[in-house]
């Protein structure tokens, strides 16, 4: 039999993905069933998967299968220990805010081992820490790591709910009149791309974004981009359509050695935090 008392972590989690993560190997069937005969308890007691733990409650388990493995780290070079150091723009107890570079993975897969999330948990050696917001590998910019499932939970909802700021310093081929103008437009995932669709279809998504033009060269223009919606590839379609490509954007426009998309700005009201970059220097350079 297993023991379990919950701290801060797990407060007002569901009990059945509390125990998908402390028991991975173990199929989702046996874990209910477990739940449903009494043999996963909660203060003593049988429990619905559906319950909220609290920050104290004893969850006592006696099914068959052995815990998850304790995660080990993976050893972080003295060169990813300088790209870490140096990108970190903000850090408190709860976040911390990165500045990535344009090349860098969120997240291993496809072929790359490890991505700036493992490089984090490594970093501050905790399986918890989390990013609540993903960019591309091509984008550069800032994102927001939360250090505890607390805080993930917490900042993952102030997102949802549209309550913090991002803004992109952005450079199109071709240049626009408008000073200011507004997409809106219905995203929708295919294969290997994303299509955008005048109206709606099913599974697409409404997406809205807001561009102001900061400066015009004779064949390029630098825009500041806000997003009402976070709609995957959702600049990069939307400027692709309007006949601006993004300048580098390998799928969506010509491509090139980097795609011209920054995350400037990062706000988090809740937090009191306010993150602005300065204008790249190779935005101006390339505006020609």
């Amino acid at each position: 039999m297993m023991e379990y008392i919950i701290d801060s972590s797990f407060h007002e989690v569901r009990l059945d993905r509390f125990l998908r993560k402390k028991y991975e190997n173990t199929p989702l069937t046996e874990i209910f069933k477990g739940i449903r005969t009494g043999k996963i308890k909660v203060n003593g007691k049988k429990s619905k998967e559906n319950y909220r733990l609290k920050e104290g409650d004893i969850v006592k388990v006696l099914i068959s299968g052995g815990e998850t493995e304790e995660k080990k780290f993976i050893k972080i070079s003295s060169k990813d220990l300088n790209t870490l150091k140096s990108g970190i723009v903000y850090e408190d107890k709860r976040v911390v805010i990165f500045n990535k570079e344009a090349g860098m993975v969120m997240h291993k897969g496809s072929g790359y081992d490890y991505g700036l999330s493992e490089l984090f948990k490594s970093f501050y050696q905790t399986d918890e820490f989390n990013f609540v917001n993903r960019i591309d590998k091509s984008t550069s910019g800032l994102v927001i790591g939360a250090k505890s499932l607390v805080v993930t939970r917490e900042l993952a909802e102030e997102v949802r709910e549209g309550k913090t700021d991002k803004k992109y310093y952005i450079l199109v081929d071709g240049v626009i009149d408008k000073d200011r103008f507004t997409l809106k437009s219905y995203l929708r995932k295919e294969e290997t791309r994303v299509v955008e669709l005048s109206s709606y279809e099913e599974g697409a998504k409404e997406s809205i974004s807001y561009f102001k033009v900061l400066k015009r060269g004779k064949n390029r223009t630098i825009l500041e981009a806000t997003l009402e919606t976070g709609r995957t590839h959702q600049l990069r379609v939307q400027l692709a359509s309007l006949g601006h490509p993004i300048v580098g954007d390998g799928r969506y426009g010509r491509g090139g050695k980097n795609m011209f998309l920054f995350s400037y700005y990062c706000e988090i009201p809740k937090y009191n935090i306010k993150i602005e970059l300065p204008l790249p220097e190779e935005y101006t350079k390339n505006l020609i």
